[in-house]
């Protein structure tokens, strides 16, 4: 692993854009510097599928103001609205959506093909091992509700659509899909994905106890697998490619090879 120490200073402008666009995500000043510093360094010091963990003091880089701009402008036509369930049941059937807390994220253009491929040879590893067993995978699209603490149905402000899940409690699967954290989460990044699958769903699922997030990176042929610690967090997370093979954490003979994943 690389170690990688980056001082940022921010004129006072560019930190109130910030702390404008932390308060819209419900992220604090520190995470967003560090998130934006950690796109720039894997941008710059590629690592040949490797995470680059950083120390960041928080303050300069143009590239990371560059980062934070690009973030801040998608909320130039967003009129600052939470919504709820109840407000994403009410928009257009051809349209997909996600919520992170209230805020709504438009999931096109479509995944490639290399992206399905990936889905379905993955999707029918688990549908095959499944069979006649309590736990189910459903791929996408599929609406996974994350409530808060004695929060109702139509007030959730999280609603994502994982590219694969796989769901152990039969209570949590309904007429509108999933409801409550399945027990793991695959995500297929694509450019336009990336960034909220990497942070903002890696974040969500964490706080809500997906015990196994899987970041597969069509393009690298590799699979980042996080597992939830004892202490309800993601430890450094276990890198496989393409020749390797993945023991699933939440099962305790079931091994995929990736060779089959990635061979189309």
């Amino acid at each position: 692993m690389e170690n990688v120490t980056v001082n940022l200073s921010f004129k006072k402008d560019l930190l109130e854009k910030i702390d404008k666009v932390a308060k819209l995500e419900s992220r604090t000043r520190s995470e967003l510097i560090r998130e934006a510093a950690r796109q720039y360094i894997e941008s710059k010091y590629p690592s040949e599928g490797n995470y680059i963990y950083l120390d960041v003091n928080p303050y300069k880089h143009e590239a990371v103001e560059s980062y934070v701009m690009e973030i801040a402008s998608k909320y130039e036509e967003y009129d600052g609205r939470r919504y709820t369930y109840k407000d994403y049941l009410q928009w257009p059937d051809d349209e997909r959506w996600e919520l992170i807390d209230g805020v709504p994220y438009n999931m096109s253009p479509a995944p490639s093909p290399k992206h399905q491929e990936i889905i379905i040879a993955l999707g029918s590893e688990f549908y095959n091992y499944l069979k006649g067993k309590p736990c189910k995978v459903f791929v996408a699209p599929i609406d996974v509700r994350f409530l808060e603490e004695n929060e109702s149905d139509e007030d959730a402000k999280t609603v994502l659509q994982p590219d694969i899940i796989v769901v152990c409690d039969s209570k949590k699967i309904d007429e509108r899909g999933c409801k409550g954290a399945p027990d793991l989460i695959v995500e297929v990044v694509s450019p336009h994905t990336a960034k909220k699958d990497i942070i903002r769903k890696f974040n969500t699922y964490e706080k809500f106890g997906v015990k196994e997030y899987w970041i597969i990176r069509p393009e690298e042929e590799t699979v980042t697998v996080f597992t939830l610690s004892e202490s309800n967090k993601y430890g450094r997370p276990e890198i496989y490619c393409r020749n390797d093979k993945i023991k699933v954490g939440i099962f305790d003979d079931l091994v995929i090879e990736l060779r089959e994943i990635f061979k189309g």
